[in-house]
């Protein structure tokens, strides 16, 4: 009766304050992972922000590091809410894909944004050695462009924009007009 009465005291431990805080520090690795790999990659993140108080309101959205893997639904939702937002135009910042075999469906969604899309390359997009040639015909569709180390002013002319790739160290130039566009 003795033995059953102290190993039912060792399994009933009381969790103490140091005993919590190592499982903390133990878990949050694991934790960390988890929300990188699961929870993260499916948020989308709205925000609107005022540059300047008295100029006429301008809508775009920026949007980047989609690294496309197939999740169909995932993109098209994405797409979904730049289309609802009805901007002007819409800026990409890089890593569309991680492989190449998933270019072709992400640029067809890309083809769906019925606003003017600008884009550069992201690493992943260089690293998965896909042609350019599919996005800057896609970027073009929509009446944006693929901007590698490059300007476009917008239909309106309005605005100038300037993409800048990460492989060059040459900067293309500030438009003269870029300072009535900020």
């Amino acid at each position: 009766m003795h033995l059953n009465d102290s190993k039912q005291s060792t399994k009933a431990r009381k969790i103490n304050r140091r005993r919590f805080f190592a499982g903390m520090v133990l878990s949050m690795p694991f934790l960390a992972v988890g929300d990188a790999k699961w929870l993260e990659p499916s948020w989308v993140k709205t925000r609107t922000v005022r540059l300047r108080r008295g100029t006429a309101k301008v809508r775009f959205v920026h949007f980047t590091d989609v690294h496309h893997k197939g999740d169909r639904a995932y993109l098209e939702s994405v797409v979904k809410k730049i289309n609802a937002l009805s901007p002007e135009f819409v800026c990409f910042t890089g890593d569309l894909i991680e492989e190449t075999k998933h270019l072709p469906e992400a640029l067809e969604l890309i083809g769906k944004i019925k606003s003017p899309v600008y884009g550069v390359p992201g690493n992943h997009d260089y690293w998965s050695k896909a042609s350019f040639d599919g996005f800057v015909k896609c970027f073009a569709a929509t009446g944006g462009g693929w901007l590698l180390d490059e300007q476009r002013v917008t239909a309106d002319g309005k605005f100038t924009i300037t993409g800048a790739t990460c492989l060059s160290s040459r900067q293309p130039p500030i438009a003269a007009n870029a300072s009535r566009n900020a």
